[in-house]
């Protein structure tokens, strides 16, 4: 299915898309860099699918000679090209409006180069692009949760839940589901019809860290979370595809009290007052650890 919400963005709310979005862990990169090096790949070409405003792009450009972004969203892209970024080989970044499943298209890449993807398609077009000793890596994170050290823990998670699981749960898709459960039904090669051989099961790795909130090192989030204000939590969630749409369909409440954001993170700040008023001498200082479940994908082009 293809992107109904991001792909229609205006500039401003692309603009905000990628202040609101923090890059991703180091440590994801790391993996998926390593993993595609020890495994025979080069570092000639990257193409970053569904890039967005290039975040993930610019981060990985110094890794490879020539990158290219491609976005289905015309104003994802405008932003992209507004952000720049260079190449290990000091060359522009190059971003394309095509949807994933014309990545076999873009210009220039000829024989060599998810939730919101039609993935059989995608998976088509990869064999035809992707060098052998390529690599395919789909990640995604999952939820929001507070760090279970977290004041009054559950209740900070209880308001988090409500807006997710109830007040967006008419606006949530099949796709949003797929992220939300750690791309365990995300077709894969072997599992699309017809099946693409060209990426076998026997060379595919799955890893994953922090499943429903739970840290998988006991201490921390992996990549090591982050901080964040309320004003900052509150950004971050206007940028959800669902918060969108709920926005779409009750214009009347947003930037009201009964806003579906404003509704959460007064759930949240009330939570870790309370647990202030109860402990003695702790002084909440406006600041919220979180983070997401993780999940990357890794497949290796025969």
């Amino acid at each position: 299915m293809s992107d109904p919400t991001f792909r229609n963005y205006t500039s401003t709310q692309a603009q905000k898309y990628a202040e609101a979005r923090t890059s991703y862990p180091k440590e994801l990169y790391d993996i998926v860099l390593r993993h595609h090096e020890q495994t025979g790949g080069t570092f000639h070409t990257l193409l970053d699918v569904g890039c967005g405003p290039g975040n993930a792009t610019r981060d990985l450009a110094r890794s490879f000679q020539r990158v290219v972004g491609i976005d289905a969203g015309q104003e994802m892209i405008q932003t992209a090209r507004g952000l720049g970024g260079n190449t290990a080989a000091e060359a522009s970044i190059s971003y394309h409006v095509l949807g994933a499943e014309e990545c076999d298209s873009v210009p220039g890449l000829e024989g060599g180069g998810a939730h919101w993807f039609s993935m059989p398609e995608l998976w088509s077009s990869a064999a035809k692009t992707v060098k052998p000793g390529g690599t395919v890596a789909l990640w995604t994170r999952s939820s929001f949760y507070c760090h279970p050290s977290t004041p009054h823990a559950p209740l900070v998670q209880k308001a988090l839940f409500d807006l997710e699981l109830n007040a967006l749960a008419p606006h949530t898709l099949p796709q949003n589901r797929l992220s939300r459960d750690m791309y365990d039904d995300l077709p894969l090669p072997w599992t699309v019809s017809p099946a693409v051989p060209e990426f076998p099961e026997s060379e595919f790795v799955r890893r994953e860290w922090d499943r429903d909130g739970v840290l998988t090192d006991g201490k921390d989030f992996f990549g090591g979370g982050s901080e964040m204000t309320i004003e900052e939590l509150e950004r971050g969630f206007a940028t959800a595809s669902m918060v969108t749409r709920w926005r779409e369909a009750n214009p009347g409440l947003v930037g009201t009290e009964g806003d579906c954001v404003a509704v959460a993170v007064r759930g949240v700040r009330g939570a870790i007052l309370e647990a202030q008023g109860e402990g003695e001498g702790w002084e909440w200082d406006g600041r919220l650890r979180t983070g997401m479940g993780t999940v990357v994908l890794l497949f290796k082009r025969r």
